[in-house]
C-alpha cells in the first residue's frame, strides 16, 4: 500500500510539472496569475544594478511582456541573463504578472529559462 501511495505522488508531480500551457507573447496576457511556459525572442535587453530585463514580443518600450531577474538571483546563473539571451529565442516557465500595468515573468531559477 505505502509503495501504492509513493507511485501515485509521483505521478500527480510528474504531471503537475509538466501541466504549463505553452503560449506566445501575444497570448500571454490571458494567462495573467497563471504558470505558462512561454516561448518567443528576445528583442531588447537591459541590465540594471538591482535586475535584469528580457523584453519579449517587441523591443522596449512596445515589448508585449518583460522576463525580469532580480540581483539576488543572477548569481545563479553562469553570466547576467541579457549577455545569455540578448537577441535569442528563449522558452521561460513562470508565472504571468503585471506590474505597473505591464505583463512580466519573474525568473529566480536558471532552470526556468532556456534557449529555443
Amino acid at each position: 500500500m505505502k509503495k501504492l501511495i509513493v507511485t501515485l505522488m509521483f505521478c500527480v508531480g510528474t504531471i503537475a510539472a509538466k501541466s504549463q500551457v505553452k503560449v506566445s507573447a501575444k497570448e500571454a496576457v490571458n494567462y495573467v496569475g497563471k504558470e505558462v511556459e512561454l516561448c518567443d525572442s528576445v528583442y531588447s535587453s537591459r541590465s540594471l544594478e538591482n535586475l535584469s530585463l528580457l523584453n519579449l514580443g517587441g523591443a522596449f518600450p512596445k515589448e508585449v511582456i518583460t522576463v525580469v531577474v532580480f540581483k539576488a538571483d543572477r548569481a545563479k546563473f553562469e553570466k547576467d541573463p541579457v549577455e545569455i539571451f540578448s537577441k535569442k529565442r528563449v522558452c521561460v516557465i513562470g508565472t504571468v504578472t503585471l506590474y505597473k500595468e505591464k505583463l512580466q515573468i519573474i525568473v529566480n531559477d536558471p532552470k526556468k529559462i532556456k534557449l529555443n
